[in-house]
């Protein structure tokens, strides 16, 4: 487990040297003290400012993007928020063994999607997390519980990205998982429904059925949605062609990607990426 006080001229974390749209493993919980600006979690893109409280699950891609005024020369602004980063398989045994964590477990399962806490929980958490960032061994794994069952019994909160689908549990991965790393790790290759059946270690009619129940979505939709993903994340990292893009993704034909990316996200690529430029600070990549 790891807190972080951070007070820096605009947000950036000390992993990435300058503002990285990113994911990890950690669960991540993000208190903002001072600062304002956009924030991009998953899909969503809004904005943030002091009190925003988000907590966030395992390989949720995610950003704080400082308002443009940091960045001018002379700037006196400043931004500050606390940080926590933990692992929740280190406390899987204790979840799984004291039926009192199982509206914390499902909670973490639900944060894949992200959740913005606001109100009296906010402010109860906002006081634990001070304190926590000064606690050590015990101690801050008590804190820790703590604020995590506040979070999850509190009806002050949201999901941020509705899109998501409580289709896996991180905790203890499954065939899908198993289905769905491989996907993920094969993104740019072409992936039949054989072989992604064969590793379920199902018919292509059974997995379908499958796949559909657990995930509330076909499996072409599902790999559509994970390459439109990925090549969002591409179109606002890098300066690559759309051509080249398209190749990542797994898309042989440009046509073909930018149809589909244009049905998914509403907007063509070169629309698309012209819309993030505009939006993030001159003088980086995010």
């Amino acid at each position: 487990m790891y807190v972080d006080l951070r007070d820096q001229p605009f947000l950036w974390s000390p992993f990435h040297s300058q503002p990285t749209f990113h994911s990890h493993p950690e669960l991540e919980l993000v208190f903002i003290i001072e600062g304002f600006g956009k924030r991009i979690i998953g899909n969503k893109v809004e904005p943030f400012e002091p009190g925003d409280m988000v907590f966030m699950g395992p390989n949720l891609s995610h950003v704080w993007l400082s308002d443009p005024a940091f960045y001018e020369e002379g700037s006196m602004l400043q931004s500050k928020a606390i940080v926590v980063y933990f692992n929740p398989k280190t406390l899987i045994k204790a979840f799984d063994a004291i039926k009192e964590f199982q509206s914390i477990r499902d909670m973490i399962q639900q944060s894949s999607r992200g959740i913005r806490i606001f109100g009296e929980t906010r402010d109860i958490i906002a006081d634990k997390l001070t304190a926590l960032s000064k606690k050590t061994g015990y101690e801050k794994v008590v804190g820790l519980l703590g604020i995590m069952n506040l979070i999850a019994i509190s009806s002050d909160k949201y999901f941020i990205d509705d899109d998501k689908n409580d289709y896996h549990d991180d905790l203890r991965p499954d065939k899908l998982i198993e289905v769905i790393n491989y996907i993920k790790e094969n993104l740019s290759k072409p992936i039949s429904l054989s072989q992604v059946a064969n590793i379920a270690g199902m018919t292509e009619q059974s997995f379908c059925r499958f796949f559909k129940k657990r995930t509330k979505k076909n499996y072409s939709q599902y790999l559509n949605d994970l390459r439109i993903t990925q090549a969002k994340e591409l179109l606002v990292q890098t300066d690559r062609s759309i051509g080249d893009i398209a190749y990542l993704c797994g898309y042989n034909s440009d046509s073909h990607f930018c149809r589909i990316f244009k049905e998914l996200v509403g907007e063509s690529p070169f629309k698309y990426k012209a819309i993030m430029s505009d939006r993030k600070p001159s003088g980086y990549n995010i």
